[in-house]
């Protein structure tokens, strides 16, 4: 497959029939240090709906930070009652899809594969999942600009495709700096962060869902929110891909 081209984006320009995906990572892409996880996530949003989200973002950057313009990411939400309630209040909006994909260092994978690959991967297949469920011309995927993964993005986006993971519709790749305070950008980031709360109660053998992952992913309908770890990846002979995934929501 031609790798996609990627432009980098300081302002978003977008039509209401565009869908706009907008993601973030978490954890290592290499699994550096002592991370044991990688993933991506964000939201999926019609343009003609994007301005609704970035009022009612601004809503909750009124109620956490004081201002509508400031900027709301979720390592740095001190975390009070109030501010837990304004984000609960805002993932109970149904006007944007959910969507997250997850590896663990368990997951088993042909030899040389980089970790990010399958994620990566398992992404677009869901984003072409949702994405035929939702009227569109072009699809703009929108991810934050990042030094360290940046280049693994470039090199790595489109390597693998599974089957279903082709789209009918144009799609653009872009990335953007999150000092733009793109509010699509900060919602894929808390979107992101309960993927990856997740992902570590599930390495710990917890059960259950963690509080932030059910406000963002479990009070919807699975058709649009959809969060998958991992297990194992095969390219067959023929070249097909084989990826077996754990899904704890969606359909």
């Amino acid at each position: 497959m031609t790798k996609p081209a990627i432009q980098e984006m300081q302002e978003l320009a977008c039509s209401a029939d565009d869908l706009l995906v907008f993601i973030d990572d978490t954890g290592n892409e290499s699994f550096a240090g002592d991370q044991e996880y990688y993933g991506l996530g964000g939201c999926i949003v019609r343009g003609e709906h994007y301005g609704h989200l970035k009022v009612q973002w601004a809503a909750v950057r009124t109620r956490v930070k004081g201002r509508p313009d400031a900027p709301l990411h979720a390592a740095e939400l001190e975390h009070t009652a109030c501010n837990f309630e304004a984000l609960s209040n805002f993932f109970n909006d149904r006007s944007f899809a959910r969507i997250a994909v997850s590896s663990t260092k368990c997951a088993t994978l042909p030899d040389g594969m980089h970790p990010a690959v399958p994620v990566m991967s398992a992404l677009q297949e869901d984003m072409a999942r949702l994405a035929g469920r939702i009227p569109c011309t072009s699809v703009k995927l929108i991810v934050e600009s990042s030094q360290r993964a940046d280049p693994i993005l470039c090199q790595r986006f489109g390597e693998l495709t599974p089957d279903g993971a082709k789209l009918s519709v144009p799609v653009n790749y872009c990335l953007m700096p999150k000092a733009g305070g793109e509010p699509g950008l900060e919602v894929a980031d808390f979107i992101v962060n309960a993927a990856g709360s997740q992902t570590r109660r599930h390495l710990r053998g917890q059960g259950g869902f963690a509080r932030d992952f059910n406000d963002v992913f479990c009070r919807l309908p699975a058709c649009g929110c959809l969060f998958s770890l991992i297990r194992e990846v095969e390219v067959e002979a023929d070249g097909r891909v084989c990826m077996r995934r754990d899904r704890l929501v969606g359909n």
